[in-house]
């Protein structure tokens, strides 16, 4: 499909056109029962992976989730015209991240995969994804899977994209940084913008533009615990003090989530950056519950013991 340059559609929203494209669907948050989202969780919320382009150079971070694949499908078409160079990196080895990768692979021309880390994401599909995924990318001619360690700055056109290791993160999670675009690609972390419930509408918008709402720490709070339960009862000043680096080291005038609204312009980002230490140190005032051997573990223990 084609839109002018700026329209916003249900599988895409051009965030930069011509430089940077969210694509994905939406989740209403009330209506699912997911483990990464909150219990009291309202509203619809976007979830998407980004699309970085220039001078020929195409590179997606992240594929969205399965349930969306058919507006991800349209929303890579949408920016694929002139592209010769198509590449992929994801930013966490989970399911979210990375389901969509087989089918990019298969549909789309993409012949480089790559990761940060020491977890390389083509053997995420061997139990994970469809029998015949792993036969599909070893088919896949000329297809690399490329390792660029924390700090390493790889080009995307006269783009940058720098790797970011974090504070704020489960597991094996990098953050992403663009120097020319000054976006901020932050995975599963600020990713607490929801909009209202109701049936989806081409007005409702997967960017959160300045001057709306105050956003709340509460509910920050609310999705980090979801994600994050290790914050916690946690000091969380260490955390706190990565952030304060990464936001004085880069000039950042977006920030795009993995799930939750793009936020955009200068302020929203210090607006949004200020919200996550508040809601940080509200997770560390909360007891932490101690933690309980479960109960058909604990019998079997009990039973080893007995032996």
């Amino acid at each position: 499909m084609s839109a002018a340059p700026g329209d916003e559609t249900e599988s895409f929203a051009d965030i930069l056109p011509g430089m940077l494209t969210a694509v994905g669907g939406w989740l209403n948050v009330a209506a699912r029962r997911i483990s990464w989202l909150p219990p009291d969780g309202r509203g619809l919320l976007p979830v998407q992976g980004y699309i970085l382009r220039d001078s020929g150079s195409w590179l997606m971070i992240d594929t969205g989730l399965a349930i969306h694949w058919p507006l991800i499908a349209e929303g890579i078409r949408h920016t694929l015209e002139g592209s010769a160079e198509r590449r992929l990196i994801t930013t966490r080895r989970e399911q979210d991240c990375m389901i969509n990768l087989p089918a990019i692979l298969g549909e789309f021309g993409v012949r480089e995969v790559l990761y940060a880390g020491v977890l390389n994401p083509l053997d995420f599909f061997e139990g994970v994804e469809e029998s015949d995924a792993a036969a599909r990318i070893e088919a896949t001619a000329g297809l690399r899977a490329v390792r660029i360690a924390p700090g390493v700055v790889t080009p995307v056109g006269r783009m940058r994209l720098e790797v970011l290791r974090v504070e704020l993160r489960l597991l094996a999670t990098n953050w992403f940084y663009e120097g020319r675009t000054r976006s901020l690609f932050t995975s599963d972390a600020f990713a607490f913008l929801a909009r209202p419930a109701g049936a989806w509408s081409p007005g409702v918008s997967r960017r959160r533009a300045p001057g709306e709402a105050p956003m709340r720490a509460e509910e920050a709070a609310l999705y980090l615990s979801a994600k994050m339960d290790w914050l916690i009862g946690i000091d969380p000043e260490p955390i706190i003090r990565d952030l304060d680096r990464i936001q004085a080291d880069r000039a950042i005038d977006r920030i795009c989530p993995g799930f939750g609204c793009v936020i955009e312009g200068s302020e929203a980002v210090r607006e949004a950056f200020d919200c996550v230490r508040a809601a940080l140190r509200l997770l560390a005032a909360r007891p932490r519950r101690p933690w309980r051997f479960p109960e058909n573990l604990a019998s079997a223990a009990l039973l080893d013991e007995r032996a």
